[in-house]
């Protein structure tokens, strides 16, 4: 007769019910609401259909279209030709703000806005220094822009199709007043830092839709010049070089005024970033988010998400060591069960959630993405630690 003593009834109990607990404390388990037709591309005279539809919507708004370069010639030749040809009902601008050493880029916006009338391009002085240009350059094209709604973007993304301004505008009404749309990176982009983009957005985005917008990772916002000029633009901020999208979000986000826009032909398609260009968004975010209300609860909720898996990782593998050391094999095999259910939902759970963007990351893969996120922020933690805070602020202001 086997007998099981209670040592072993309790630690199999409690390593089961913490995988149960890791596997169901989990981002992508809280709904993110995503339009009817979401996901893949609708096929023939469907697809006519919905393009016909948006583009001819009546009383659509006139838009302006924000890009702010600065040596992104490249860039600008590769994906501003896609803003610039977009079936919209209404007119629109799109204005690219350089700098005025970039001489090549000037030039390429002189002939580019002589062929096409959408185009108007300015650029900020060498004299500007001790404050952010890139915010100066946003501030710029604000004052510039003909139009009540704007939508700011990067010379590194291009549309997914010629309806994402009308996409993104069926979004505008008189109760709205900021839009968040959705960027997804390119294929040659590392797997693991398309899932990183895709699990915040789970966070930012089902805020958005829930209450108050709290900052957003993602370079596709409208908003309303009125909104930006009545307070001051980024008046609060101005001491941060970046985080120009997360404090845009933050400081004129009011609860239910905040529209997400997640159908596909609203995406943008940022190009691969650069090792140099990864890393300093998230230090430069490590700077930045001490001036973002509404951290708390955020915050809070993701040190959760973070430490349930985790906790239960750490209990299965000590059970594990020390079912093993003392040859309880029944308790083994209940720390095996309990390994193989935590990794195996967390797996299905995020796979289900990551096909609402349309991206082919190998399933079994994103257990160990999930878990490789917290290290990733303690080694970013670090580098900020290290790095001269100067490098992040404009300090002579």
């Amino acid at each position: 007769m086997i007998t099981i003593s209670i040592t072993t009834i309790i630690a199999g109990a409690v390593v089961v019910l913490l995988a149960i607990l890791g596997s169901l404390v989990n981002p992508f388990l809280r709904s993110l609401r995503f339009p009817e037709t979401e996901g893949n591309v609708t096929e023939g005279n469907e697809e006519s259909g919905n393009e016909a539809e948006l583009s001819q919507k009546e009383n659509a708004e006139p838009v302006t279209i924000l890009i702010t370069a600065h040596d992104n010639l490249p860039e600008l030749e590769r994906n501003l030709p896609m803003f610039l040809n977009q079936q919209y009902a209404a007119d629109y601008q799109v204005i690219v703000v350089s700098q005025s050493t970039d001489v090549d880029t000037i030039d390429f916006l002189k002939r580019t806005a002589a062929q096409n009338p959408h185009l108007y391009y300015t650029y900020i002085p060498e004299s500007s220094r001790y404050m952010s240009r890139k915010k100066l350059q946003i501030t710029l094209g604000v004052k510039a822009a003909k139009y009540e709604w704007i939508i700011l973007t990067e010379p590194t993304c291009r549309p997914e199709s010629n309806q994402w301004l009308a996409a993104m505008a069926q979004q505008f009404s008189t109760s709205t007043h900021l839009v968040l749309g959705y960027v997804a990176f390119d294929d040659e982009t590392k797997r693991i830092r398309r899932f990183e983009s895709i699990h915040r957005a789970f966070y930012l985005l089902r805020r958005a839709q829930h209450s108050y917008a709290y900052r957003t990772h993602m370079p596709n916002v409208a908003f309303r010049k009125s909104d930006f000029m009545e307070g001051q633009g980024y008046q609060g901020n101005l001491e941060y070089i970046r985080g120009e999208y997360d404090f845009l979000v933050n400081k004129y986000a009011e609860c239910g005024d905040t529209a997400v826009e997640l159908g596909r032909q609203a995406w943008l398609i940022h190009d691969e970033p650069s090792n140099k260009s990864w890393h300093n968004i998230h230090l430069y975010l490590q700077a930045s988010r001490k001036s973002l209300e509404r951290a708390g609860s955020m915050r809070t909720l993701m040190f959760f998400d973070h430490l349930m898996p985790h906790l239960s990782l750490i209990a299965t593998l000590a059970v594990a060591a020390y079912s093993i050391l003392m040859k309880n094999w029944i308790l083994t095999g209940c720390v095996g069960f309990s390994f193989l259910l935590l990794f195996i939902v967390r797996m299905l759970i995020a796979n289900k959630a990551i096909r609402h963007f349309d991206d082919g990351i190998a399933m079994f893969k994103l257990p160990f993405f999930e878990y490789g996120i917290i290290w990733k922020n303690l080694a970013t933690k670090l580098r900020y630690w290290r790095a001269d805070k100067n490098d992040f602020t404009s300090h002579k202001l």
